[in-house]
């Protein structure tokens, strides 16, 4: 096996002990001839970054190779920046941890309602505010979660932590009734919950995006403070409709048999906390202030590349270009721009998960990968000795692996 990217010791250590010869490369450091030269006798690839993702993928659609029985992602969301269609590619599990998870959600609630994120930005400018007359506790505050039929562990996990910092709980449920624990509340009206919510967790937006925003609901929003936890929410695309739906809850104009309040009262959201897709963050980000920016402030140089492939490969002739990630986050800042607060955490998705439950995953998956090269190794031989490997008829694979978690 041969591994491109830093893995976790327990990990390597699961492999070896399985009976496989590991080798180590840093894809971001050896030339392109050397990471080909190890390719072409290695059986599987373990990677763990989208960049050296990108760069296998260059190599082996110039240079294929038919020693090479899989390839194993140690992250997730790297598979999908592999653009290989003849060679099976396995990935660790996605799904982040409930305790991770919950944690990250209750972390935010603190930073908003604290306005850390504003006061750190003010102060690294020079402007040391001295106003704390929009901070507030969250003791004695109401917790609201959305989604917990859909994400039952996660919004267990999450009450928790919310009672033991004194907060009241109210759960969505509209369709079963669950046994909670503590004193959690189950409520089936959708306008009940966010009225007496004064932090909204949503941990599943599906119960929003099926409805437009009635006139109850978008009083409701007033003074909120809204936490979207994007659970395998891989693409932004779901997270991108939610804050379309949030945009016109705030600006829509309400009836015209409304009363003259509902009317004339703006909308204002205290807080909003959003994590993204983490591929939208592979390459250095502008400012959320600045405005976009073209190819040309890209430097194309080396980095520590043997070769100059990489400075063309970067441009994305032969890959994904990093332009359209730059458009993406441009679109990213503003659609948050438009909700009218400057209390915003953007939080990469990448976030959801610790070192802890990420270990733990990639030790499972490591499982996985020595059951797998035993299976491949069972297998006869069919490479021709007598002509150059790469030329070569390909080794039968074996099935994908079934998902054990």
């Amino acid at each position: 096996m041969l591994i491109l990217d830093e893995l976790p010791q327990s990990s390597m250590a699961i492999l070896q002990a399985a009976g496989l010869q590991l080798e180590f490369l840093d894809a971001h450091k050896a030339s392109y001839a050397e990471i080909q030269l190890r390719m072409s006798y290695c059986n599987l690839i373990a990677i763990r970054t989208r960049k050296t993702a990108e760069i296998i993928s260059y190599l082996l659609s110039y240079w294929p190779t038919s020693r090479l029985h899989a390839i194993a992602c140690f992250e997730p969301g790297v598979a999908s920046a592999l653009t290989i269609n003849h060679i099976p590619v396995f990935s660790v599990p996605s799904t982040p941890s409930p305790y991770a998870v919950s944690e990250l959600c209750l972390s935010l609630t603190i930073v908003l309602a604290r306005r850390l994120i504003p006061t750190s930005r003010q102060t690294h400018a020079g402007n040391w505010q001295k106003d704390h007359r929009q901070c507030h506790e969250v003791r004695n505050k109401t917790l609201g979660l959305l989604g917990y039929e859909t994400h039952r562990n996660v919004g267990h996990q999450t009450a928790i932590l919310a009672q033991s910092m004194g907060m009241r709980v109210v759960a969505h449920t509209p369709r079963q009734h669950f046994l909670t624990y503590g004193r959690t509340t189950t409520v089936k009206d959708l306008d009940t919950v966010v009225q007496q919510a004064d932090f909204l967790v949503v941990l599943d937006d599906t119960d929003l995006l099926d409805r437009p925003a009635s006139p109850k609901l978008r009083e409701a929003l007033h003074g909120q403070f809204i936490i979207h936890s994007s659970i395998d929410d891989h693409d932004g695309s779901r997270t991108r409709k939610f804050l379309s739906w949030l945009d016109e809850a705030i600006h829509r104009a309400p009836p015209s048999n409304d009363s003259k309040a509902h009317k004339h009262r703006p909308i204002e959201l205290l807080g909003v906390a959003v994590v993204v897709p983490t591929v939208d963050f592979d390459e250095p980000l502008t400012g959320l202030n600045e405005e976009p920016v073209g190819e040309d402030v890209y430097d194309t140089a080396d980095e520590g590349y043997a070769t100059e492939d990489y400075a063309c490969f970067k441009t994305g002739h032969y890959g994904r270009g990093n332009i359209t990630d730059l458009k993406n986050r441009a679109a990213w800042r503003d659609q948050l721009q438009r909700l009218g607060t400057t209390n915003i955490a953007l939080i990469p998705q990448f976030a959801l998960n610790s070192v802890e439950s990420q270990r733990e995953s990639s030790d499972k998956f490591a499982m996985q990968i020595a059951t797998l090269s035993k299976e491949a190794m069972a297998q006869p031989n069919t490479v021709d000795s007598t002509v150059p490997h790469y030329h070569s008829a390909r080794p039968a694979h074996i099935q994908p692996m079934a998902p054990v978690f």
